[in-house]
Formats: structure tokens, C-alpha cells, sequence
């Protein structure tokens, strides 16, 4: 039992790899805001692809019958040298049922039938990938995709900088990096600017409650105090309370502080609602 591959022509080839990228203008109204995104999509110029190559695996074996020599043939796929350039030199896509189902027919496991092939598979996925890479496509290919890999960075470092969605990036750059709206820009830092202020003044705020608390009440003991706090507060009172602890809990919540840990100012929050009994 051997393996034949066979150099066959094909009519037709896969597209080439796009010419780079085009950037799109959309202009957009959500919530009353009107704003414009710069998206992106791949260029309709693609390279041609000059090599009409395709790959016939098969698997022979002789067999004696009725004391003569026969000979038969599995064809365990086609793969063609697009494909190989396109999705590496892994078989197992291009066979109808899969790997597993061939090495049935044979007679095989797969690992015997994986070893029987790619013995002599595999160097001329090597030689494929090295023409491959000196040609002008493959140029392009990583070319596009170090665009593709530094535009995710940069969303990431913005999202991450300005404590907002991804979505927003777009909003002022486009997929190489330009910046195309600067005033939307300037708009984000103000919001981010505005908030962390926000978020400033609402923990001076509560240290101040804090400490003007436990001046108050600091010497009290558990039993002289915490468990009849809420005794102590009439309606007006709880009123306020309310409203302090809705305030604190905004500013103090997980989900507005995306960039630090607010767990213990949380906990002592939460530890003030019990004890005043709002």
C-alpha cells in the first residue's frame, strides 16, 4: 500500500489576496447625536493568481484473486495550490466524511493512513508556502494583516484609556490610525474628563460623610449602636439617607470604575445601608 499524488491542471483558482483596504463614511444618528464612523472593507482589487495546480491524493494497493495480481485505488481527495496557500497543508477539510471515513475503506487507523500520506505530502506543502512567500501576494497578505493587528490595538488602548466601547474609536479614526474627526475626539475626553471629576468629588464627598460618621458615632459599640441605628432616623431622615446612598453607590459601583477596585468602598456602603435601615 503507497501513495500517489498527481499533478493535475484546474480551470479556476480562489481569489487572490485584496490590494489593501478602502475606508468607509457613514453617517449615523442614534439617540439624537449625529456623528460619522469610519469603518473599513477589504479593496476589490485582488492579486491574480497565475498557478492552476491542483493536488490528486490517492492510495494504491496490490491484492492477489483467484491467484493474479489485481491492483486497486482509494482517491482520498483533491487539494489545490490555492488551498494550500489559503488554509495551510491540514487534508482533513478537503476529504468527503472526513479522515477517518478513508481509513475505514482501507483498512487503516488514522494515524497509519496520516503517516502513509504524508510522507510524501508534506514537502510539497513545504514547497508551495515557500513560493508562495516570495511572491508579491504574500507581501500584501502580511501587510494587511499587520494593519489589521495594530488598528486592534489601538481600539484596545482606547477603550482601555477612555473607559469606553470600541465602537468609539471608530468615531474619530479610521483602520490606519488617521485621525479623521478630532472634535468628536476632544467631545471624549471631555466626557472622560467631566466623569473622573464626577467620581473625584463623590469620594471626597463620602470621606467627608465617612469621617464626620465616625467622629459621631465612632465610640459606640455594637451592641450600644450599630444594631439600633435605624431606630434612631425618622422618615425625613431615611429620605436623605436614601438619596446619600443611591449618589455613593453610582459613584462607587464596579460598572463606573471600570479601571480600579472599588470592592472595599462598596462593602463599607453597603455595611451604612444596613445600619441605617433604608
Amino acid at each position: 500500500m503507497f501513495c500517489v499524488i498527481q499533478e493535475v491542471e484546474v480551470k479556476t483558482v480562489p481569489a487572490g489576496e485584496p490590494k489593501g483596504f478602502v475606508v468607509d463614511e457613514t453617517k449615523i444618528t442614534w439617540d439624537g447625536e449625529g456623528y460619522t464612523k469610519y469603518s473599513y472593507h477589504y479593496a476589490s482589487e485582488r492579486f491574480e493568481r497565475p498557478i492552476r495546480k491542483s493536488y490528486r491524493i490517492s492510495v494504491h494497493e496490490s491484492y492477489r484473486e483467484n491467484g493474479k495480481v489485481k491492483k486497486k485505488q482509494t482517491v482520498i481527495c483533491t487539494v489545490g495550490y490555492y488551498d494550500i496557500v489559503d488554509w495551510g497543508g491540514w487534508i482533513g477539510d478537503f476529504i468527503t466524511g472526513g479522515l477517518k471515513a478513508k481509513a475505514d475503506i482501507l483498512g487503516l487507523t488514522e494515524d497509519a493512513l496520516y503517516e502513509l500520506i504524508y510522507g510524501k505530502w508534506q514537502p510539497i506543502v513545504d514547497r508551495v508556502l515557500a513560493e508562495f512567500q516570495q511572491t508579491e501576494e504574500h507581501k500584501r497578505k502580511e501587510e494587511n494583516r499587520r494593519i489589521l493587528n495594530e488598528h486592534n490595538q489601538r481600539v484596545d488602548a482606547f477603550r482601555e484609556k477612555y473607559g469606553v466601547d470600541g465602537e468609539y474609536y471608530s468615531r474619530c479614526y479610521d483602520v490606519f490610525g488617521k485621525l479623521r474627526n478630532p472634535e468628536y475626539l476632544k467631545k471624549i475626553k471631555a466626557d472622560f474628563k467631566a466623569r473622573k471629576e464626577y467620581e473625584r468629588r463623590s469620594r471626597e464627598q463620602y470621606r467627608s460623610y465617612y469621617e464626620n460618621f465616625r467622629s459621631n458615632y465612632g465610640g459606640y459599640s455594637g451592641g450600644s449602636y450599630c444594631g439600633t441605628a435605624a431606630s434612631n432616623y425618622n422618615e425625613a431622615d431615611k429620605a436623605m439617607l436614601k438619596k446619600f446612598y443611591r449618589t455613593l453607590s453610582k459613584a462607587f459601583h464596579p460598572d463606573s470604575n471600570p479601571d480600579k477596585d472599588t470592592s472595599e468602598e462598596m462593602k463599607m456602603l453597603n455595611r451604612l445601608k444596613s445600619d441605617w435601615g433604608v
